[in-house]
C-alpha cells in the first residue's frame, strides 16, 4: 500500500500546531509577563480544533512565571493532551507545541538575564531573536546554544522518526515474507541465517561501538574514537534487528529503536556540534607530545594551580573545574610568532584562555597617545615570564575582542582552552546562567527517547525510558525540553504516515471494579510476577551459561543464532507459532480473550486450546496461559543468548500478558460468585506493566506505557498498576537476589541500575 501524501491529518496537525507554539508561543510568553485579563488572549482568528488544542498546550507551558516552573510544567501539557485527545495527530501536535514553547521560554529567560524587571518591548525583543536567529548568527545568539539545541533536537526526532518509518517497514516485509512460506514456523531459521552472514561479514568486531555506552563515551571529551565504518554498523544493526523480528524470532523492536534513535542524535550531535566533545576533535589532540597533545595529570594540577583566584572558575564547581581542565590543549609558540592580536575576535572554537608553562611573551597595546618607544603592534606594556600566568580572561568572560597583542619573544609552551568547551564544563559567561548546549548523555537520551516514543508511538513513554536507561548526568535547563521535542516529533513523523493508534486493543474493559479488597489479589499478582521475573533472569543467565560452552567447545561464534531460533522453532510447535513475534497480535490476542466467557464444558486446568490454531476463537484457559508464559521465557532467553538482535519490552509485555491473564482468569472462577472484581483485561495490563517494570528496571516508563499502549482507556488501573509495579521490583530486584544469591542491598541496586543501562 503506498504511502499516505505528506498533507495528511497527523501531518496537517503537526505543521499547525509547530506553526501556533513558535508564533503564538512567544506572545504567551509576553502575556505572561505582565497581568491581563483573560479576555486579551480573545480575538477574531478562527484556528482548526486540532491546532486550537495544540494552542492551549503551548500556552500551559508558557504562562509559567519561571524557568522551573516552564519546565515542570511542559511534560503536564503534554500528558493531559496525550490523555484527553484522540489518539491522532492532535495529540502529537499539542506535544510538539508544549515543547517548542518551553524551549522558546527557557532561551528567552535565558537571554533576558532573569525573571523579572523587563518590559514588554524588551521580552518581545528578546523571543524574537530568539526564535527566529540560528546560535551563530550574532553575538548576542552565539552566547547561547539555546536554539541551536532546539533545531538540532528536531533534527533528532524528525530523522529517528524517518528512520523507524523504515524500520517497521522492513520488518512489515519480513513478516509478509514470513506468511507467505510454505511451512511459516520455519522462517527464524531464514532470519537466524541471514544474521549469522552479516556477523561472518562483519569480521571479528561484528557489529559493536553502536550501543549507547559507546555513543556517550565518543561525545565526551578524552574519550574513545568511534569506528571508521560506524555510519555502516549502525545501519547494519538495524537491518539485523529487522530481519530477526520479521522473521519472527522471539525478542522485540524497541531496543533496536531506541539504539537507532540514539544513533541519529550521535550523527546529528557531529553536525551540530553538541556534546562536549567530538571525533574530529579528539582524532586532532590526541598526540602525547606535541602542538594539541592533552594535558596528564602533572599538567592538570599546574593549570588548577594557574587558575586559583581567577574569575574564569569563581562560580565553577569542582567537577566543572576538573572537566575544564582536561580540556586544554598544548600550544608551541617559536620566538617571534604571534599569539593575538589587538581587535580580534574570539569565536567559540578559536583558543581563548591561555595558561603559561615555560618561555617570555611581550604584550603591546596600539593607542592614540602612546609616549615613548612605539613599535608596529603598538607600545609594549607588560611581559609575561615564567608559567602559571593567565592570557584571555575577557574573551572567555565577556566574548570581548583581544585588547592586546601578544608575541613570542622566546620559545614558549601554553595550555589553552576554547570558549565551547568552557560553556560545557559549565563556565559562565557575561554573568549568564549555566550553557544550555547539551551534554553527552542528554544527546544520546534525546535519540533514545525519540526512538522509543515511534516504535510504541508512546512519546511521553520515551522521554522517561530514556530518563531510566540512558541516565544523563549533569543535565541544564534545555535537555528536558529538547528530549520532549525530539520524542514528540519521531512519534509525529510515524502517526502521520501510518495513522498511530494505540498498540493494545481499546474495546475491553480496564476499570478497577473491585474496591480496596481487590487491591490484595493484585498484590498477590505482584509478588507472583517478582518471583517469574526472578525465574526468568536466572533462566537468561544459564542460556548464556550455555551459549559460552559452546564457544569454548570450538563452535563458531557466528552461527550461534541458530541457537536461539532453533528454540524458537521447537517451541512454536506445540503452541502454533504464538512465541514469535508478531508485533502486539499475540498480545491482543490473549487480551481479546480475556473479556470472553470461557466455555463451561472447558476445565482451567486444560491445556488444549494451547495448541489450538490462532484466530479461531478457543479460549484460553489458566493453565493453558501458564503454559504459554513459560514457552516465551524460554524462546526470549534463548534468542538473547545467541546473539540475535531485539530487546526484551514486548516480549515481557507477552508474559505480564499471560500471567495476568491466568490470574485473572482463576480469579473469576473462585470468587466470582462472591465478590466483585474487575475483569481479566484490567489484570492483564497490570501483569504486562509489571513484568516489564521487573524485567528491565523502567517502573515509570512501565507506568506511562501501559496507559499510552491502551489509548488512555487504562488510566482507571493506575493504582493497581503502580502496586503491582512496586511489589514485583521489590521482589525481584532486592528480595530474591539477598535470599538466593547473599546481595546486599545496595549491591541489589546497583544491579538494577546496572540491567537498565544495559538495555540498550
Amino acid at each position: 500500500m503506498p504511502l499516505p501524501s505528506l498533507p495528511s491529518r497527523g501531518a496537517r496537525a503537526l505543521g499547525q500546531a509547530m506553526a501556533m507554539s513558535m508564533v503564538g508561543g512567544a506572545s504567551c510568553f509576553e502575556f505572561a509577563t505582565r497581568p491581563q485579563p483573560a479576555a486579551a488572549n480573545a480575538g477574531p482568528l478562527s484556528v482548526p480544533p486540532t491546532a486550537l488544542r495544540a494552542g492551549v498546550g503551548g500556552r500551559l507551558t508558557a504562562t509559567g512565571a519561571s524557568l522551573p516552573e516552564a519546565l515542570a510544567l511542559a511534560p503536564s501539557a503534554i500528558c493531559a493532551t496525550d490523555l484527553a485527545s484522540p489518539v491522532d495527530g492532535a495529540r502529537r501536535g499539542a506535544a510538539v507545541a508544549a515543547a517548542l514553547t518551553a524551549a522558546v521560554v527557557c532561551s528567552a529567560r535565558r537571554r533576558a538575564g532573569g525573571r523579572g524587571g523587563r518590559d514588554a518591548a524588551t521580552w518581545r525583543g528578546v523571543i524574537a531573536r530568539t526564535a527566529a536567529t540560528d546560535a551563530g548568527a550574532g553575538d548576542v545568539l552565539s552566547d547561547s546554544q539555546g536554539p541551536k539545541v532546539l533545531f538540532a533536537s528536531a533534527a533528532i526526532g524528525l530523522s529517528t522518526g524517518v528512520g523507524v518509518l523504515i524500520f517497521e517497514k522492513a520488518i512489515q516485509f519480513g513478516e509478509r515474507f514470513r506468511e507467505d512460506l510454505p511451512l511459516p514456523i520455519l522462517a527464524p531459521f531464514i532470519g537466524a541465517a541471514i544474521v549469522c552472514a552479516m556477523f561472518s561479514l562483519a569480521g571479528p568486531e561484528g557489529l559493536k561501538g553502536t550501543d549507547t555506552k559507546s555513543l556517550k563515551s565518543y561525545l565526551a571529551p578524552g574519550g574513545a574514537l568511534p569506528p571508521p565504518n560506524w555510519p555502516l554498523r549502525a545501519v547494519a544493526n538495524a537491518f539485523a534487528a529487522a530481519v530477526t523480528l520479521g522473521s519472527g524470532n522471539s525478542l522485540g523492536p524497541e531496543a533496536p529503536a531506541a539504539v537507532l534513535g540514539a544513533n541519529v542524535a550521535f550523527g546529528v550531535s557531529q553536525v551540530f556540534s553538541l556534546g562536549e566533545g567530538s571525533a574530529e576533535d579528539e582524532e586532532e589532540t590526541t598526540l602525547d607530545e606535541g602542538q594539541g597533545a592533552a594535558p596528564g595529570p602533572k599538567e592538570r594540577a599546574f593549570i588548577d594551580q594557574a587558575l586559583q583566584g581567577s574569575k574564569v572558575v569563581a562560580k565553577m564547581e569542582a567537577k566543572e573545574i576538573d572537566k575544564l581542565e582536561k580540556s586544554f590543549r598544548k600550544v608551541i609558540l617559536s620566538k617571534g610568532e604571534v599569539l593575538m592580536r589587538q581587535g580580534d575576535d574570539v569565536n567559540d572554537s578559536d583558543p581563548g584562555l591561555y595558561v603559561t608553562s615555560s618561555g617570555e611573551l611581550d604584550v603591546f597595546v596600539a593607542m592614540d597617545d602612546a609616549e615613548g618607544e612605539v613599535g608596529e603592534f603598538g607600545k609594549k606594556v607588560a611581559r609575561y615570564s615564567g608559567g602559571g600566568q593567565l592570557i584571555g580572561e575577557l574573551a572567555v568572560l565577556f566574548r570581548a575582542p583581544r585588547a592586546a597583542t601578544v608575541i613570542a619573544s622566546q620559545d614558549c609552551v601554553l595550555w589553552t582552552v576554547d570558549r565551547a568547551s568552557f560553556r560545557a564544563a559549565g563556565g559562565r559567561s557575561q554573568g549568564a546562567m549555566k550553557s544550555l548546549s547539551m551534554n553527552s548523555d542528554s544527546v544520546v537520551a534525546s535519540g533514545a527517547a525519540a526512538g522509543v516514543a515511534a516504535g510504541f508511538n508512546a512519546p511521553i513513554a520515551g522521554i522517561f525510558f530514556a530518563s531510566e536507561v540512558v541516565r544523563p548526568k549533569d543535565e541544564n535547563s534545555l535537555d528536558l525540553t529538547t528530549r520532549l521535542l525530539a520524542a514528540a516529533l519521531s512519534a509525529a513523523v510515524v502517526t502521520s504516515f501510518t495513522g498511530g493508534g494505540p498498540g493494545f486493543l481499546t474495546d475491553v474493559d480496564f476499570a478497577w471494579k473491585g474496591g480496596n479488597v481487590e487491591l490484595v489479589i493484585f498484590a498477590f499478582l505482584g509478588v507472583t510476577v517478582g518471583v517469574i521475573s526472578y525465574v526468568f533472569r536466572r533462566l537468561a543467565v544459564s542460556c548464556r551459561s550455555f551459549v559460552a560452552w559452546m564457544k569454548e567447545q570450538g563452535y563458531p561464534e557466528n552461527l550461534l543464532p541458530f541457537v536461539g531460533a532453533l528454540a524458537t522453532v521447537v517451541i512454536s510447535l506445540w503452541c502454533s507459532g504464538r512465541v514469535q513475534f508478531d508485533g502486539f497480535g499475540a498480545l491482543n490476542e490473549v487480551l481479546g480473550d480475556a473479556k470472553k466467557a470461557l466455555d463451561p464444558d472447558v476445565s482451567e486446568w486444560s491445556v488444549g486450546p494451547l495448541a489450538s490454531p490462532r484466530n479461531t476463537g478457543a479460549s484460553f484457559t489458566a493453565m493453558a496461559l501458564l503454559g504459554l508464559l513459560a514457552s516465551k521465557m524460554l524462546s526470549t532467553a534463548a534468542c538473547q543468548a545467541s546473539g540475535l538482535v531485539g530487546g526484551a519490552f514486548a516480549p515481557s509485555l507477552f508474559m505480564g500478558a499471560c500471567l495476568g491473564a491466568a490470574v485473572g482468569r482463576a480469579t473469576a472462577a473462585l470468587l466470582g460468585g462472591v465478590q466483585v472484581i474487575s475483569s481479566s483485561a484490567t489484570y492483564v495490563v497490570v501483569g504486562a506493566a509489571s513484568m516489564l517494570a521487573a524485567n528491565c528496571s523502567v517502573p515509570v516508563t512501565s507506568v506511562v506505557l501501559a496507559v499510552e499502549l491502551a489509548g488512555g482507556s487504562s488510566y482507571e488501573a493506575t493504582l493497581p498498576l503502580i502496586l503491582g509495579i512496586a511489589l514485583a521490583l521489590y521482589i525481584s530486584s532486592v528480595l530474591l537476589p539477598a535470599l538466593f544469591e547473599g546481595l546486599s542491598r545496595e549491591d541489589a541496586l546497583r544491579q538494577f541500575e546496572d540491567q537498565a543501562e544495559n538495555l540498550i
